[in-house]
């Protein structure tokens, strides 16, 4: 009696968490990276960035994880199904470091630095157009009046 009300509990508690996460939405912004255009998910709230690409496959925008300070940010690939790049953006919205980050994995990736934020987009992304580090992203005056056009 006492497991099936266990697993009874952990089944309910399950389905409750999967539905808060399923809940989270993400608003589309465009932004421009360098010479190119583009338009990607805004995680612009804890929860948001807690979420980030889980779960989603195969990645079809690239996402924008903002803090509401500069700080050290450190990501990583639990429960994401897809390889994916990620740069790491000053405060000033420059690029001051891109890594790669392999699917499903709990490999610490951080930002080295204090930043506003970190692009993630699907694996080779940068350097197919030709993204490094010191490009500025812009577009995103929304977001902080340090970005400019």
């Amino acid at each position: 009696m006492n497991r099936l009300l266990i697993c009874s509990l952990f089944s309910a508690v399950s389905l409750s968490l999967s539905a808060c996460a399923a809940s989270i939405t993400f608003e589309k912004v465009p932004l421009q990276v360098a010479a190119t255009s583009i338009e990607v998910q805004v995680a612009d709230t804890t929860a948001k960035r807690m979420r980030g690409l889980m779960e989603q496959y195969p990645v079809k925008n690239g996402m924008l994880l903002l803090n509401d300070e500069p700080r050290e940010m450190i990501l990583w690939m639990k429960n994401t199904p897809s390889d994916l790049d990620v740069a790491f953006i000053d405060a000033s919205w420059h690029i001051v470091k891109i890594s790669q980050m392999q699917a499903n994995t709990e490999t610490l990736h951080p930002s080295g630095q204090d930043v506003i934020g970190a692009l993630e987009m699907p694996l080779h992304w940068f350097s197919e157009h030709q993204v490094k580090v010191g490009d500025k992203i812009s577009n995103c005056e929304r977001f902080k009046s340090s970005c400019t056009k």
